[in-house]
C-alpha cells in the first residue's frame, strides 16, 4: 500500500477554532489535488493525454487523484466538510476526481494493454490506476462506491465496464461457509468489510435488490464473529482461515475500519431490517470498548492495549467520527459526546500549520506486537485525511 514522508513539519502551537481547522485541512487537500498527469522522468505536466506518447513514466501527479480506497474515504470526508461548513468548493470533490480519471482513461487503458505499470504517485509504491483494471484483492476496490453513485445519477455507459468487473470479482472471491469474504491467501482482515460494504449498500440503492444489503450485513457480522474479543471490546487484526485462529494484535486502524463499517451499515439499514438490532449491538459493544481504550490525553494508541505506543491519527479520527455520529444519530447515549470531544482535542494536535496531517501509521500487514510498534509514523499519508475531515465535520455537527 501507500507510503509517505516521515513527519517533519511543526504542528501549530495554538490551533484555530474547529471550523477554521477543518477548513485549513480541506483547503490543503484542494491545493494538492492538481488533476494533472506528469512525466516522472522529466517533471513535465499535462492536462490533455490524447497525443501523449505511451510511457510508464507518465502517471497521475497528485496522490489525492489515485484509484485507492483511501481516496474514497477522502471523498466522504470532503462531503462532510462541505456540509459542516456550507462550502460548495468541497462538495463535488470526489466527483471531480472521478471525472479526471475517466477523462484520461483511454490513455491508462493503452498503458495497461501494453503491459505498463504507471509510475507511482508521490513517494508511494503503487500504480495509481492499476486497480481500476486489475482486481485481485479486496482492498483493490478503490472508488467503487463512487462509480456506483455516478452511474446511478448519470447512467453513463463509461462506468459499466468497471461495474461489471467488480461484480464479477466479488462473485468469484473466496468466502467462508457463512458468506463472509476473505482474501485469496486465506486471511480475513478487519480492514476488509470497509472495502466492500460501502459498495454493497450503494448497489442496494441502485437496484433495490435485498441481496446486496444482506451481503453487506454478512460482511460485518461474519467478521465480528471471528475477530471481536468481547472481554476487551476490540478487534484483532485478522483471522487465519486455514488455522481457524486470530492473527495480529489489537491494531488501532483495524478497529477504525470496523467502526467505519458499522456506521456505514447503520446509516443504510432500515429500522425494519431484521439484522438492524444486531448491527446496532455490535456497534455499541465496540464503542464501549473503545471508550475504555482511550488515552487520558484523548486519543487512541497505535496498539489499543499498548499505552507506550504513539497516539495514532487515522484510528483516532475514525473513532471520533464513529462515536460523534453515533451520538448525533441517537445510536449512542450522550455520554459518548465527551469521549468524542476528548478524542477530537487530541486529533487537533496532529495538524500542521500548512494543513498537513502527521503521526499516521503507514500501511500495515500482520505481525507481532514489535512489528506494529515499529511501523513508520508518517506525514501526509492518505490514510489520515479522510478520517480527520469526517471527524471534524461530525464534531461540528454535535455543537448545533
Amino acid at each position: 500500500m501507500l507510503s509517505a514522508t516521515v513527519a517533519t513539519s511543526v504542528v501549530a502551537a495554538q490551533p484555530p477554532d474547529d471550523a477554521a481547522l477543518l477548513r485549513r485541512v480541506a483547503d490543503e487537500v484542494l491545493r494538492q489535488t492538481t488533476r494533472r498527469l506528469i512525466d516522472r522522468s522529466t517533471g513535465q505536466t499535462f492536462t490533455d493525454s490524447a497525443a501523449l506518447p505511451l510511457k510508464p513514466e507518465i502517471s497521475i501527479e497528485s496522490k489525492f487523484n489515485a484509484w485507492f480506497y483511501q481516496t474514497w474515504l477522502l471523498t466522504d470526508g470532503m462531503r462532510r466538510a462541505a456540509s459542516a461548513l456550507g462550502e460548495p468548493a468541497y462538495r463535488n470533490y470526489g466527483e471531480q476526481n472521478l471525472a479526471f480519471i475517466y477523462a484520461h482513461l483511454a490513455y491508462f487503458q493503452r498503458q495497461t494493454a501494453a503491459g505498463m505499470k504507471a509510475a507511482p504517485v508521490g513517494d508511494g509504491a503503487l500504480s495509481p490506476i492499476g486497480f481500476h483494471f486489475r482486481l485481485t484483492d479486496l482492498w483493490h476496490t478503490g472508488l467503487a462506491p463512487l462509480v456506483v453513485e455516478r452511474y446511478a445519477e448519470t447512467k453513463d455507459p463509461r462506468y459499466e465496464p468497471y461495474l461489471a468487473r467488480i461484480a464479477e470479482y466479488l462473485g468469484k472471491s473466496a468466502r467462508l461457509p457463512d458468506g463472509t469474504l476473505h482474501r485469496a491467501r486465506g486471511r480475513l482482515m478487519a480492514d476488509d468489510p470497509y472495502m466492500t460494504v460501502p459498495y454493497l449498500v450503494r448497489m442496494h440503492r441502485l437496484t433495490g435488490e435485498a441481496r446486496y444489503l444482506n451481503d453487506a450485513v454478512q460482511q460485518l457480522l461474519g467478521t465480528n464473529r471471528l475477530l471481536f474479543n468481547p472481554e476487551c471490546g476490540w478487534y484483532r487484526h485478522a483471522w487465519d482461515v486455514k488455522a481457524q485462529a486470530p492473527l495480529g494484535e489489537f491494531w488501532g486502524r483495524a478497529n477504525g475500519w470496523m467502526m467505519l463499517t458499522q456506521v456505514e451499515l447503520l446509516a443504510a439499514l432500515p429500522v425494519s431490517h431484521p439484522a438492524r438490532a444486531k448491527v446496532l449491538a455490535v456497534y455499541a459493544f465496540h464503542a464501549e470498548g473503545l471508550r475504555r481504550a482511550q488515552d487520558p490525553a484523548g486519543g487512541w494508541h497505535q496498539l489499543l492495549d499498548q499505552p507506550a505506543s504513539w497516539i495514532e491519527t487515522s484510528s483516532t479520527g475514525m473513532f471520533v467520527y464513529g462515536l460523534a455520529r453515533g451520538v448525533n444519530e441517537g445510536w449512542l447515549d450522550r455520554t459518548f459526546a465527551e469521549t468524542a470531544r476528548r478524542g477530537w482535542g487530541a486529533l487537533k494536535q496532529k495538524v500542521t500549520a500548512e494543513g498537513d496531517i502527521i503521526d499516521v501509521c503507514g500501511s500495515t500487514d500482520i505481525g507481532d506486537a514489535s512489528y506494529y510498534l515499529k511501523r513508520p509514523r508518517l506525514q501526509g499519508d492518505l490514510h489520515g485525511f479522510g478520517p480527520f475531515l469526517l471527524s471534524a465535520g461530525e464534531i461540528l455537527r454535535t455543537g448545533r
